[in-house]
């Protein structure tokens, strides 16, 4: 990284990066280029040895961390990069708070002072709801514990203590038959322009496939990456002649890989219906089945995560332009999935949700005003009751 100091023809700073992938050499020269101009272009010769780092030098150690990427193989770790990103967010935040008073390039993280964790504290209450901010104060815990536990930094974790905020707990509520369907005609005739007036940009929302996409997210119950990702392929059939989807389930696999967790993952089960039949036909199931392409939009020139977020901000979108006011989010679909299968199998929609327990899904999935398991649901399971 070479950086060109101010007012001089050749005059420059450099430095040998250490990482060597892209992104993450991208973050250290960035962090490289602001302790230049912080320090006037001079060289500052290193303040810390072995694992005193600097809180600057430890919060890149530790995004390197949960990228798999440490000198001693025991410790390596490999997180999601959504959430290595989340993790390295909460850090920086806390490091712009802290270089309003301190050289973080200077200050060692051990010098981490309570003035410093309440003026955080007192940022993220002024930025976040209850819920992201508990997640923001819990990640900077973790920051800390892995300079304790992992780097064996001689120190106490200065977010050990601090008062979490209370987060409501919501009633899982189900979408209705009437309120789907006017979703379904709103992408039909609704204005797909969303206005986003903070940044004066108008966007399209409308794709070809939402009203598609949305059935099949209603009548799998799947998460957004197992539904915008599911492919023909994974359509089985029990030894009775039933269909059913079989798919990994894909948060489990992430937690036990997280977790080193090195036993097989359950895979999830989704029997195929009456309308979940009714609509693989109109995609054209005779014509499709056993490939590997994927059920919607197989010619997609997006990456599964673009298709996953459009998705979710089109139905918002499409929701409130047929005025439903209830904040009802393309997650509940698969709340109502969920419900409509638990009216069948009751006790046994665990089997196919993959819930650890009833419990889970009692507190967050099942609508309370609602009253072998992949064969049963495919014969009886039905959507709204009808």
């Amino acid at each position: 990284m070479h950086v060109h100091i101010p007012n001089t023809k050749r005059g420059e700073r450099s430095k040998v990066l250490k990482s060597q992938i892209y992104a993450e050499a991208l973050d250290e020269a960035l962090l490289f280029s602001k302790e230049m101009i912080s320090n006037n272009y001079e060289t500052v010769k290193p303040t810390t040895e072995g694992n005193n780092y600097s809180l600057a030098d430890a919060i890149m150690k530790y995004y390197q961390y949960l990228g798999g990427i440490h000198e001693h193989a025991h410790k390596r770790k490999d997180v999601s990069s959504d959430y290595q990103k989340e993790c390295y967010r909460y850090c920086k935040f806390f490091a712009d708070i802290v270089k309003k008073g301190k050289d973080i390039t200077k200050m060692l993280a051990s010098q981490t002072s309570q003035d410093d964790v309440s003026a955080f504290y007192v940022w993220a209450n002024g930025h976040y709801s209850g819920k992201t901010f508990n997640k923001a104060m819990a990640a900077l815990k973790a920051f800390y514990d892995f300079l304790i536990n992992v780097e064996k930094v001689e120190m106490e974790n200065p977010f050990e203590v601090y008062v979490t905020q209370k987060v409501d707990k919501k009633n899982p509520r189900a979408l209705t038959f009437e309120e789907f369907n006017k979703i379904l005609h709103a992408v039909d005739t609704a204005d797909p322009i969303q206005h986003l007036n903070g940044r004066g940009e108008n966007k399209n929302m409308y794709r070809p496939y939402l009203k598609e996409a949305f059935k099949l997210f209603l009548l799998t119950g799947g998460r957004r990456e197992e539904v915008v990702t599911l492919k023909w392929n994974q359509i089985l059939l029990t030894m009775s002649g039933v269909k059913f989807f079989q798919f990994s389930n894909l948060k489990v696999l992430r937690q036990k890989k997280s977790k080193n967790i090195k036993s097989e993952t359950s895979d999830k089960y989704v029997p195929i219906n009456h309308d979940l039949i009714a609509l693989l036909n109109e995609l054209g199931y005779e014509k499709f089945k056993g490939t590997d392409n994927y059920v919607i939009c197989p010619e997609r020139d997006v990456t599964y995560k673009t298709m996953m977020d459009h998705v979710s901000k089109a139905f918002t979108h499409y929701r409130i332009a047929a005025g439903i006011e209830t904040e009802i989010s393309l997650s509940d679909l698969r709340k109502t999935y969920l419900t409509w299968v638990n009216a069948v199998l009751n006790k046994d929609t665990k089997i196919l949700s993959s819930h650890a327990s009833n419990a889970v899904l009692e507190n967050n999935y099942l609508d309370r005003t609602v009253l072998s398991a992949i064969e049963k649901g495919a014969l009886e399971i039905k959507i709204f009751g009808t």
